[in-house]
């Protein structure tokens, strides 16, 4: 749960993401049109029509969103919670599959999107492609710069987030695997350039097909290689969690269950709203 014109995917996808981890979900969802709308207009520099036009399109999908996705990810937070409640321990194989049902909603999430992203894609000028290029250029660099860095203080801070703060020790544990885990970064970009490269060099027939592939089977465009990369990236992740997971205190685990039943409780109450 992380190319730019994924970027309109990626971008939901990390805020869907994002909603569900934080304290207060509804100030999440509040913010999030705004949030994906100034990414947005920093990668295709949008007029004022199509800034308001993609506010109203998204405010829309959004609500779909919460009433459609909302309950079933609470559903599966809830499930999670009661095993954890009722296990002295857990097997990677739960924390794997887990992950993977809450991704598949994310991606059932997205595909909401479609119609409107496909949309937005006719609104672009050929100038706005271009731009896109550019800035997407620009950033790529980014995103090799320090990887085990920016590994180690995404999972602390999701550590964090859910369990309470992780003890020096459990900082020290995070930092093992973050620089005995091979980075992926160098390969992500491969695969996002690969992905940007088939979207500015489409002509829109083919651009807008592309566009609702990518919002209705996301991984399918990945690189073959970059896939195979990304499961085992997975998995040693999931490994490693579980491993944490079955040695956190007595409360560590009470703050870790009690975090996902609020926010699941959120999640039910904001879909009813």
């Amino acid at each position: 749960m992380k190319n730019k014109f994924s970027l309109i995917a990626g971008l939901l996808l990390i805020t869907l993401t994002s909603i569900v981890s934080c304290s207060r979900i509804d100030l999440a969802v509040n913010l999030a049109n705004s949030y994906i709308t100034n990414k947005v207009d920093g990668y295709f520099d949008l007029t004022r029509d199509q800034t308001s036009w993609l506010r109203e399109a998204l405010s829309r999908d959004i609500d779909h969103v919460k009433k459609t996705i909302f309950p079933q990810l609470a559903s599966e937070m809830l499930n999670a919670a009661d095993t954890l409640s009722s296990r002295s321990t857990i097997d990677s194989a739960f924390v794997y599959t887990s992950y993977k049902r809450l991704e598949n909603l994310f991606y059932q999430g997205l595909r909401i999107f479609t119609p409107n992203a496909v949309l937005f894609v006719e609104k672009l000028s050929p100038a706005q492609i271009a731009y896109f290029q550019k800035e997407f250029d620009k950033k790529a660099a980014d995103l090799k710069e320090e990887p085990q860095k920016k590994d180690y203080d995404k999972m602390k801070k999701h550590f964090d987030s859910w369990m309470g703060s992780v003890t020096s020790n459990q900082k020290k544990e995070i930092k093992n695997f973050v620089s005995t885990t091979p980075p992926t970064a160098q390969e992500a970009v491969y695969n996002r350039q690969k992905m940007v490269y088939h979207f500015v060099n489409s002509d829109q027939s083919a651009r807008k097909n592309y566009v609702q592939k990518l919002f209705t089977s996301y991984e399918s465009l990945r690189e073959p290689g970059y896939a195979k990369i990304a499961e085992a990236k997975t998995r040693q992740v999931t490994g490693f969690v579980t491993s944490m997971l079955n040695r956190i205190s007595p409360d560590q685990k009470k703050t870790l269950i009690d975090t996902i039943r609020d926010r699941a409780n959120q999640l039910i109450n904001i879909s009813k709203g």
